[in-house]
């Protein structure tokens, strides 16, 4: 059951019904001629439009409007009248080569769509037509039935930011050959508990960015907004959508959000206009092969207070979806700490797009500079974790306890 409060009504006849159409227009044509009085056919599906729309305003009490978000398509079909427009693909002008298939024992037609039919009638002449068929169009001795009848409404969009307190947990659904990866996804916990509510057909999450399935969201949270697909609901209270933050808190769930609110679908334009110009905070435990010199630390960490810029090839991990290309990037900070033996705290702030961890290793030399060539060492990042991700989105809730 859907609460939308208007819905609009479009409706697909049978391809017979064009050329029918055009018949009875030639045959109130020749009337008009004998009779000396005009007439006109009738617009049948505008017609069966209007019946449809005047029952379901009745039955359902909403209004019918043309700009309405909510949108029933109703599909006619009529087998006895099925052929009747395949004559104008017969003929020597015709610019459409039908293809014909068996499936299930039926034999089926490819061309013949309404916008072929549509082009061809327009280029069928008056002396070919009537030479194909009868005007006025012979009478069928069965009705037209209903085929489908499809409800789409437009996509409701949920948004806020969102923590990841555990790692071996991916964005979206991480699946390779049919083959779940990550049991868990922040698409998944999130999302689920809003097509519960929403009645959805699906969903999608979309984030500003993304970070790797081993690698924990921290800080303010990363932020992001998820697509409700063809909601049956749409109003709801802000204290309902924040229910969903509060029990994901309750239940110390791996993933918690906040700020989580209805939004605009043109508010979530910042989320992709906003990629370029985020800049994000990481902190990363690295090992380094050799112990690094109070020497190297502090001239690292001056190096670190100014912008760098390092050029990247496209890391060899994702080149199966990424082109091979080399772009710079941007390193605006770095701090290097020691903890103990060969371990250190790195702190980075990095411009959108940078690929950490092979800013740390350097990728086989592909990532220039890279901390293992300005230290001369191996380094292995071990664990990452962003703790900042600087973008302004959602506005804020104060209601919102967290």
């Amino acid at each position: 059951m859907y609460d939308a409060d208007d819905i609009f009504i479009t409706v697909e006849l049978p391809k017979s019904i064009y050329i029918r159409h055009r018949a009875m227009q030639l045959f109130c044509e020749d009337e008009s001629t004998i009779l000396g009085s005009s007439s006109e056919a009738i617009d049948v599906k505008e017609t069966i439009r209007y019946m449809i729309s005047e029952r379901l305003s009745s039955a359902c009490n909403v209004e019918m409007t043309g700009d309405s978000e909510m949108r029933v398509d109703v599909m006619f079909g009529h087998q006895e009248s099925a052929t009747e427009h395949l004559f104008l693909f017969e003929r020597e002008k015709s610019s459409v080569k039908l293809k014909t298939f068996r499936k299930k024992g039926v034999i089926m037609t490819t061309g013949d769509s309404k916008a072929s039919v549509l082009n061809e009638l327009a280029a069928c002449s008056e002396d070919e037509f009537r030479a194909d068929t009868s005007c006025p169009p012979s009478t069928v001795s069965t009705k037209a039935e209903i085929n489908m009848v499809t409800m789409k409404r437009a996509s409701l969009f949920v948004g806020g930011r969102y923590l990841k307190l555990k790692r071996n947990i991916s964005q979206t659904p991480f699946v390779i050959e049919g083959r779940r990866i990550t049991e868990d996804s922040v698409a998944e916990i999130i999302g689920e508990p809003i097509k519960l509510i929403t009645g959805c057909d699906s969903y999608n999450l979309v984030g500003s960015g993304r970070e790797d399935s081993d690698v924990r969201m921290l800080g303010n949270g990363r932020p992001f907004y998820i697509e409700c697909i063809n909601p049956r609901i749409k109003k709801h209270s802000v204290e309902k959508i924040q229910q969903i933050q509060k029990t994901l808190l309750e239940e110390n769930s791996s993933v918690q959000v906040y700020n989580l609110q209805i939004i605009q679908s043109k508010d979530t334009s910042i989320i992709k206009e906003g990629e370029e110009q985020k800049t994000k905070h990481y902190c990363a435990l690295v090992w380094f092969s050799q112990l690094l010199t109070e020497e190297k630390l502090t001239e690292l960490n001056n190096i670190g207070k100014q912008e760098m810029i390092i050029d990247q090839k496209t890391p060899i991990r994702v080149l199966h979806r990424r082109a091979p290309l080399t772009r710079p990037k941007k390193i605006l900070s770095l701090e290097i700490k020691h903890i103990e033996g060969h371990f250190y705290r790195v702190r980075i702030e990095s411009g959108a797009g940078t690929y950490i961890k092979e800013f740390v290793h350097g990728d086989l030399g592909r990532t220039i500079p890279s901390l293992a060539s300005m230290t001369g060492t191996t380094a292995d990042i071990l664990e990452l974790d962003v703790e900042n991700v600087s973008l302004d989105f959602p506005p804020p809730l104060s209601t919102i306890q967290c």
